[in-house]
């Protein structure tokens, strides 16, 4: 039976440093036996376009925590809004603690709040977040926070339409029935490959329920290693165990 890698971005396939060419040359080779690989990710489209351009084109996305899943044409398969007063109401209560950033389907830009100097070209900074009320909101982030488990619970628990997830000290945020796990549910609607996630974070164990074999890595939490089958060192690690399977 052919197979399908559900990856998280941000930590296990993308670091500060950039990709690592052997997950790249690993993911290839995958897809090449006629396996799939699918983007699992808190970020939009916009927000791993530009990076992924030349190196990846993944069979499917799972974006916006689950908010919006597209097939490789950028075609929706599910999507969920918010409704911006709703939005516009959770970014204004943290404004002041976290950099707020509304993801819209959008294949060229991501954008926050502030933005630095140096930040690459495909992260915009708007003035405000009005900017984004005639537009449809899948989910939206709060970063760089150093309350990021408080305000997770602080709005799972005061939204009930709202589900916040934990990714290290950022905050992500969709609506309730929303994340990365229903996402790839609403894909395996589809396809009927034996499926596998890997990824390094609390918003990623959503995901791990509901894949036939999960990774994390060994510098993961240890409850997150302990919500997973496998422990590795890499992408590649994890696709050369799945080839074995």
């Amino acid at each position: 039976m052919n197979k399908i890698l559900f990856s998280d971005f941000d930590g296990t396939l993308f670091f500060k440093e950039g990709f690592h060419q052997e997950d790249i040359e690993a993911i290839k080779t995958f897809q090449s036996k006629g396996n799939k690989f699918a983007l699992c990710t808190g970020r939009p489209l916009g927000g791993v376009n530009a990076l992924m351009k030349g190196k990846i084109i993944p069979d499917y996305y799972v974006l916006c925590t689950g908010g919006l899943v597209l097939d490789k044409n950028y075609q929706v398969i599910y999507a969920q809004e918010i409704p911006f007063e709703l939005v516009k109401e959770v970014c204004q209560k943290y404004e002041n603690e976290t950099i707020i950033g509304p993801h819209c389907l959008d294949e060229k830009y991501l954008y926050f709040k502030y933005v630095q100097n140096d930040a690459p070209s495909y992260i915009k900074q708007f003035d405000s977040i009005d900017e984004f009320k005639n537009r449809k909101i899948y989910s939206f982030s709060l970063i760089e926070s150093i309350r990021a488990k408080e305000i997770t619970k602080e709005i799972n628990e005061n939204y009930p339409s709202l589900h916040a997830f934990q990714n290290v000290n950022a905050i992500d945020v969709v609506k309730r029935e929303c994340s990365k796990g229903n996402g790839i549910l609403e894909i395996t609607k589809l396809i009927s490959d034996e499926t596998a996630g890997i990824g390094d974070s609390y918003n990623d164990l959503e995901m791990f329920k509901v894949v036939n074999q999960s990774f994390t890595f060994k510098t993961s939490p240890k409850d997150i290693q302990q919500q997973t089958r496998y422990t590795v060192s890499s992408v590649k690690m994890a696709i050369d165990i799945l080839n074995k399977e």
